[in-house]
């Protein structure tokens, strides 16, 4: 087909331009494609800002055991005795609230022989150490392990298995988290990933360019247990990603003689 006959079908079909213009601009640039693009390989980049020990706060679980070399004489501050608890531990939703301790709103959990203790707002660290002082006037050579039992995040939008993922690490970055959801989508905005966060203050909502090789340096490039991550819809990827290598090639000749067209209609 010549070009005299090209310029004549747009003519009588301008929809069929119409179309073909907007195909030719659905291709994405591969810069809002390719994570930390722009990174530079073999450098150590400096450690950014490290994430905050965790705060416990209301509605915590926290599984909490007193170890000692008798685990009789433990068993009256424990929930049940130690051997069971650890090997129920994780097994159903149902075990591990008769073995963990809930956080009330006020912050307190209702501990045996210890009575009410305020929880909210320390790290497990000092949980721990405030139990042991308690517990070192009833046991000698006692110890107390703390653990806080739902650290879980939460990944929606445009990812491949959205939902509420465990969170495996204390240090769990915002890869790991898109990780364990199946990546973004095609459909995802790698350019525009919002982090809710609960603060003392409040809910903060950030904002973050997964394409930014800065993204190393964010306080949100680490993940805090209960974070809410969220992908935002964007056009649906082409061409650099989920088309052939020659693919780039023919849609940039495409656009190239879509404008001469353009511009032998304009000015036949």
């Amino acid at each position: 087909m010549n070009v005299l006959a090209i310029k004549i079908f747009f003519k009588k079909h301008p929809l069929a331009l119409l179309l073909l213009l907007l195909f030719s601009s659905c291709s994405t640039p591969l810069q809002e494609l390719i994570y930390l693009n722009g990174i530079q390989p073999d450098t150590t980049y400096n450690h950014g800002p490290q994430p905050e020990e965790y705060k416990i706060r209301s509605n915590d679980q926290l599984f909490i055991q007193v170890i000692s070399d008798d685990p009789l004489n433990a068993a009256f501050l424990n929930l049940t005795n130690t051997q069971s608890s650890m090997g129920s531990f994780g097994n159903s939703t149902n075990s591990i609230e008769l073995i963990t301790y809930l956080v009330d709103k006020e912050g307190y959990i209702a501990y045996p022989q210890l009575g009410e203790l305020e929880v909210g707002g320390k790290t497990t660290a000092e949980v721990r150490d405030m139990i042991q002082i308690e517990v070192d006037k009833y046991l000698e050579s006692a110890s107390v392990f703390v653990k806080l039992v739902n650290r879980t995040v939460t990944v929606l939008g445009e990812v491949k298995s959205p939902g509420q993922k465990p969170m495996v690490k204390n240090q769990l970055t915002i890869f790991e988290a898109l990780g364990s959801a199946g990546d973004i989508t095609d459909y995802g905005n790698r350019q525009d990933i919002k982090i809710i966060r609960e603060m003392p203050e409040g809910k903060h909502v950030a904002e973050i360019d997964l394409t930014n090789p800065d993204i190393i340096n964010s306080p949100y490039y680490y993940i805090l247990p209960h974070d809410i991550v969220y992908v935002e819809h964007k056009t649906k990827v082409y061409g650099a990603k989920n088309l052939s290598y020659a693919a780039p090639i023919s849609i940039t000749a495409s656009i190239i003689s879509i404008g001469l067209l353009i511009l032998n209609l304009i000015n036949p």
